[in-house]
């Protein structure tokens, strides 16, 4: 076997957090000239070549080609505190769930092209007719002409064609009331943002009521990116998948978590648990649903170097933690970005590996179960600790996860199933906590929406719902 055909690609984790380009390059001992900044050239449409040497600056990461023999030297190095292949990741989504259900579902059609939805067109229709009755019945009231001037235009069809005299210049003349009866005069009924059941069960609205929902807090969604749409305002972002410079979403999973956080309350479609919040669309993961390690830790490091507030995570694998997002995560949070990640789909029964997946699994993370309609577990989401070592974060706390209805790709709306849907509804409880204390780290916001979730399961804490049900309106008290 050659050195190539052993050769992967690896995370290089420093012991020291701080540590640059130049010092990673000495440590690794290699020219300072080979390494180059990660976020910076991800952020391109370039291709990641097997040569390139990527560091990470804020997380003190860099990844690399390796052969066996570097991996070993490496890990006797103390400077060096851990080398770990760059696992592929995907989404968190169940795929025995909603994927393959038409989207057919409160279709919204295309406002760039001149059309308007069919709910938004009915209150249109209703309100001309309700505007040319109030003329008429005005005219009929206040007119000044004498006998009955129906015949000059039929009821609801009022024209230019009658002159205006003013009422001044035909004194006495009488005021006569309509020959003829007029259609009644009903006012249209107020319009209202219809509210997901999802988001009602997260007790959202009762927080937007004392006006909390999200404003002025910044969310970076890592996902496949986001689609454009009616119910999304982008406030930016980036992608960090190789050869891709756009963050638009190609598979939906991204914008589905988006509309979950911050769909806008406009009267069409679903709203998110944080209305008021931007969202940002950093693609770490491509088309397909997947996309490396390294991919997610640029985007984290993106989000750190862009002031994001928090971070929504649904995406994973099947694997023990890490110490590349360990340190990651550490360092967001260092850094005031709150962490939140899917803890995982692969809680069935049927799995060899039923725990919290990566990267939720790494202390400091918000590890989000999912529960259905009922408020039970979803039987696949993931939990418990036992298949790692000792440390692994468990399940944290739950959210609505089955069927849940959110923004979708075509300007549509979808139902998807899957932890990744649980989770970006703790990222939108977050920034209502954020929003509404300011000055809370990011463990001051996970320890709020700990003690204030709505307990689930047996009595405290548990390893299938954390501490329970995230509760919007008992945060931001």
């Amino acid at each position: 076997m050659t050195k190539s055909q052993t050769e992967k690609r690896y995370i290089v984790t420093f012991a020291d957090t701080q540590t640059s380009e130049s010092t990673a390059a000495e440590i690794l001992n290699i020219a300072a000239n080979k390494i180059q900044d990660g976020v910076d050239l991800m952020a391109t449409d370039a291709e990641i070549k097997p040569s390139d040497i990527l560091h990470f600056n804020g997380l003190g990461s860099t990844t690399l080609t390796l052969s066996e023999a570097e991996v070993k030297k490496y890990q006797a190095d103390e400077r060096i505190l851990a080398v770990e292949e760059d696992l592929e990741m995907h989404i968190l989504m169940d795929a025995a769930g909603e994927w393959s259900e038409e989207a057919s579902l409160s279709a919204v059609h295309d406002f760039a092209n001149e059309d308007i939805s069919e709910t938004v067109n009915l209150y249109y229709q209703q309100g001309y007719q309700h505007g040319q009755t109030a003329l008429y019945q005005n005219l009929m009231s206040y007119n000044a002409y004498p006998g009955d001037i129906s015949r000059f235009f039929p009821p609801l069809a009022f024209t230019a064609q009658i002159p205006r005299v003013p009422m001044a210049l035909m004194p006495g003349l009488p005021i006569k009331p309509a020959p003829f009866p007029l259609p009644p005069f009903e006012p249209l009924p107020v319009l209202t943002q219809p509210v997901p059941w999802n988001i009602a069960m997260v007790n959202a609205p009762k927080a937007w009521a004392r006006g909390y929902r999200g404003t002025g807090v910044k969310v970076a969604v890592l996902d496949t990116g986001i689609a454009s749409h009616p119910d999304l305002v982008i406030s930016g972002g980036a992608s960090f998948v190789p050869g891709v410079a756009s963050y638009h979403d190609g598979h939906g999973h991204g914008t589905h978590c988006a509309g979950v956080i911050g769909a806008k309350n406009n009267l069409i479609g679903v709203v998110g648990v944080a209305p008021n919040s931007k969202v940002y669309a950093v693609k770490v993961l491509n088309d397909g649903g997947s996309g490396s390690t390294s991919w997610i830790l640029a985007g984290m490091a993106w989000a750190k170097a862009n002031g994001m507030h928090v971070v929504s995570m649904s995406l994973g694998s099947v694997s023990c933690q890490s110490l590349a997002y360990t340190n990651a995560i550490a360092q967001l949070n260092a850094a005031g970005v709150t962490v939140v990640c899917a803890a995982g789909n692969s809680g069935r029964p049927t799995s060899s590996f039923r725990c919290v997946n990566s990267p939720a699994n790494s202390p400091r993370a918000i590890a989000v179960a999912a529960i259905d309609a009922n408020k039970v577990k979803a039987d696949f989401s993931s939990f418990g600790t036992g298949c790692c070592p000792q440390g692994a974060n468990p399940v944290n706390i739950s959210a609505p996860g089955v069927s849940v209805n959110s923004t979708y790709l075509s300007n549509g709306y979808k139902k998807m199933s899957g932890t990744s849907m649980a989770c970006p509804h703790v990222a939108g409880a977050a920034a209502l906590v954020k929003q509404r204390f300011p000055a809370f780290t990011p463990a001051q916001i996970r320890a709020r929406l700990l003690l204030t979730a709505a307990d689930l399961g047996v009595p405290g804490n548990d390893q299938l719902y954390g501490a329970g049900l995230v509760d919007c309106n008992q945060a931001t008290l």
